[in-house]
């Protein structure tokens, strides 16, 4: 019987969220640790898709979980992307290509879109 891979991915939004841009260099940049810290609300997630599992992580039946830490634009796109805690190479990999995917609707402070870093853990499980 073949081993289907089921990934679950959950996105840790706004914990330890730093707010990157302001439209006033002279504005005090606020280091958001809940939601709503400095006005500022959580991004949303309107596309992310998984990542793919390869061939060689089900073979050798690799599980576990991945962090990569990202930046998420004013307008809702993804930068900076970095594995924060490694799983294995060929799965960072991956993990990385569909986070660069992932699109939000962008947080914002007083209403303005700003830029904040996440961070999002993606577990590999193999059932």
């Amino acid at each position: 019987m073949k081993s289907i891979p089921l990934l679950i991915c959950s996105a840790v939004l706004c914990v330890g969220c730093i707010l990157l841009a302001q439209d006033k260099p002279s504005e005090r940049v606020c280091e958001v640790r809940n939601v709503g810290d400095c006005g500022v609300t959580a991004p949303k997630p309107i596309y992310h898709p998984d990542p793919e599992y390869t061939d060689r992580a089900r073979k050798k039946k690799i599980n576990g979980n991945i962090v990569v830490s990202f930046i998420v634009t004013s307008e809702g796109e993804v930068r900076d992307a970095a594995v924060t805690r490694s799983l294995d190479k060929d799965l960072d990999k991956q993990a990385l290509a569909a986070v660069r995917k992932w699109r939000f609707e962008p947080a914002l402070k007083d209403g303005t879109p700003v830029e904040v870093r996440l961070s999002a853990e993606l577990t590999f499980r193999l059932y």
